[in-house]
């Protein structure tokens, strides 16, 4: 199975104010080859915040001779196209992706992705929390936290010692196991990365809406009401 291990640093609250992407490539077990790319955002996102900038230290000036994400996309997009992405805190890494190809007008790639953060929560519950830099002391991955790079390659790491722990082939058996439905991106939609839990939520939640929607006359009428 392909992985690509993924992390990203923003510049601010914006999700498209991606500053930095740091990826590892993995042939299941087997570490093909990390890099890791500044990127110059547009100019619509604004100043850094200061608080992003203590965190990974990447000021706007230094990025000023720097690609734009459209341009590291090219050199990525194919590596990223039919594999499972591997991100810690997936929800954030994989909504600074898609917003990037959104703000670009470039289409979604196909792929999967799994959460290391509820993986590491399954395995290793008994850990004090399940920070990318907790879990990666606890099992001996080397890491300087918040290089995009090495980020990337410690969530790589960690779901392979989720792999080996649960005796499981591949991420796919992994889920299976831990009760985890991989997350999907592609052209025609997406879906969370989720626990059974979470999964059970969503649907509960799905009812209640159902059970609570008013029937079309009613809402029309209503809405008339509040326009006049």
């Amino acid at each position: 199975m392909k992985y690509v291990a993924l992390d990203f640093e923003t510049g601010n609250g914006y999700y498209t104010s991606a500053c930095s992407v740091g990826l590892t490539y993995y042939e299941d077990d087997r570490v093909i080859r990390s890099e890791s790319f500044l990127i110059r955002p547009p100019e619509s996102v604004g100043k850094f915040h200061w608080y992003n900038i203590k965190i990974h230290g990447i000021r706007r000036s230094m990025l000023k001779n720097e690609p734009t994400f459209d341009q590291v996309w090219e050199q990525i997009r194919d590596e990223i196209e039919g594999s499972v992405i591997v991100c810690h805190n997936a929800v954030f890494d994989t909504e600074v992706l898609c917003r990037c190809l959104e703000y670009y007008h470039l289409p979604l790639p196909h792929c999967r992705y799994i959460c290391t953060v509820k993986v590491s929560q399954k395995v290793w519950p008994e850990l004090e929390n399940h920070k990318l830099n907790t879990v990666s002391e606890a099992l001996g991955i080397d890491l300087n936290h918040h290089e995009a790079g090495s980020d990337a390659h410690a969530c790589g790491e960690i779901l392979q010692c989720a792999l080996r722990e649960t005796g499981s082939v591949d991420a796919d058996e992994l889920a299976e196991k831990l009760e985890m439905r991989l997350g999907v991106i592609s052209p025609e939609g997406r879906c969370s990365c989720s626990t059974a839990k979470e999964i059970r939520d969503e649907k509960k939640h799905s009812a209640s809406r159902r059970r609570h929607t008013r029937r079309p006359g009613i809402n029309a009428v209503h809405t008339q009401a509040k326009e006049k």
